[in-house]
């Protein structure tokens, strides 16, 4: 839970000058020509100025707003959830309060008007959804008033901002062909297993002959059809996703573009294989503005890590792929797995790969075809090129244009800490909730 709003900065400023001038104007007519009229339009008009000032006054001093963040952390299509609260300490009704949000959060609007009666605390939250993966700001704000007469304008102006990360969502994947490793001791036949062993490497169409032990049955009513596990003979190696985001090959625009595909399927990648009852390490190396590499691990934990990286990325011109995948190599190790995502059409990068097959990785490549975003790069003769040249050197390809459906995957789950207040007590204890998103 987010912490609440600091200390406002408070101005009071008169809205326009002609009340204060016509007071000035009535105040030396009644010198050079004293007469009842002036007198007493003086007096009303000291006195409306006198009130509202009092009322913008006591606005301004007795008159405080919080803003809380229920949440600092979501994931793409999850809610961002505030609570916002308006105290009258004063004596006085609050006639309106607008805030004005000045948050950066894509599509997230919290701008409203309250009233609050003498000593009253009106409490509202507001939700969003969140559009884009990304690091985002929730604030400044200002909380404008005003006194009845209109004479002045009170601003109370929140500096302070909460920072809020919004992780990429795993989608299902296409049909991709992935590679196994060839680690020592941790090696995976091409073949599946006839019997069943504690390993379950996939899962297919159920097919005559199957037994039904096999048979899973959830993933069968869901696609309604029967759906079957297969069983891998040994432990596959660890895998490592290599995201490219060399900015020069990259096509497409904000989330119809070629590096939020690729995060996307990282992302996916990462979130199948971890989920998979911890049986595959996962690792990932991407270029781009601060290049990252994570080692593989297993566990819920590592998945996290690797969305917050992905969550954080952005591309960056300084290193392409064929760079990446050199500089990776002493990193990567031997007898890895390794899945490329990419729209790069360079053949130079495919020349990279060699010296780590050589070392006994096996790699894969899943190919954005920049030619299909909007706008465009590369062509269709240079993606057809590049995908030749890869079955020649028998790295399987598959290739992802724009307006694939991405479909989240079921929900994963995560930990966040909150912070409770006991009724009985009124302490305020720390608890760790695991929830689905």
């Amino acid at each position: 839970m987010g912490e609440p709003s600091g200390p406002a900065a408070r101005q009071l400023r008169p809205t326009s000058v002609l009340p204060f001038a016509a007071w000035a104007l009535l105040l030396v007519l009644q010198l050079v020509s004293p007469d009842k009229v002036w007198s007493w339009l003086l007096v009303a008009l000291s006195f409306l100025i006198g009130i509202a000032y009092g009322w913008a006054c006591m606005l301004r001093d007795q008159v405080n707003a919080t803003r809380r963040t229920l949440g600092t952390w979501v994931v793409v299509g999850d809610q961002i959830r505030e609570q916002f609260t308006l105290i009258n300490g004063g004596l006085l009704p609050v006639l309106w309060a607008r805030v004005h949000d000045r948050s950066d959060a894509p599509g997230y609007h919290v701008d409203r008007v309250e009233t609050a009666s003498p000593g009253d605390r009106r409490t509202w939250h507001t939700f969003g959804m969140c559009q884009r993966r990304g690091v985002f700001h929730l604030g400044p704000w200002d909380l404008e008033m005003g006194d009845p007469l209109g004479f002045f304008r009170v601003m109370h102006r929140y500096g302070e901002s909460a920072t809020i990360v919004v992780y990429p969502r795993a989608s299902h994947l296409p049909a991709i062909e992935l590679p196994r490793g060839r680690a020592p001791g941790r090696s995976t036949s091409s073949d599946r297993a006839l019997e069943d062993t504690m390993l379950v490497g996939g899962s297919r169409d159920y097919a005559p002959g199957d037994p039904l032990r096999r048979v899973q049955w959830k993933a069968s009513a869901r696609h309604d059809r029967l759906i079957v596990h297969e069983f891998d003979r040994e432990p596959s190696g660890d895998l490592w996703l290599i995201l490219d985001l060399h900015a020069t090959v990259q096509a497409g625009q904000e989330a119809e573009s070629t590096v939020e595909y690729g995060i996307i399927l990282t992302a996916s990648l990462a979130a199948q294989f971890l989920r998979q009852g911890e049986r595959r390490a996962v690792g990932l190396a991407t270029s781009g503005c601060a290049p990252i590499v994570i080692p593989p691990a297993r566990g819920q934990a590592q998945m996290w890590t690797i969305l917050e990286a992905l969550a954080l990325a952005e591309p960056s011109s300084d290193v392409p792929l064929a760079d990446l995948l050199r500089q990776a190599g002493p990193i990567l190790g031997t007898g890895r797995s390794l899945v490329i995502l990419t729209p790069s059409q360079d053949p130079a990068w495919v020349a990279s790969l060699l010296p780590l097959m050589a070392a006994g990785n096996a790699p894969t490549a899943l190919l954005l075809d920049a030619t299909t975003f909007d706008p465009p790069a590369g062509s269709a003769g240079a993606m057809m090129g590049l995908r030749g040249l890869l079955a020649q050197q028998r790295v399987p390809s598959t290739v992802l244009s724009q307006g694939y459906p991405f479909r989240p995957i079921d929900k994963i789950r995560r930990q966040r800490t909150e912070w409770r207040m006991l009724s009985g007590s009124g302490r305020v204890i720390r608890v760790e909730v695991e929830e689905e998103v």
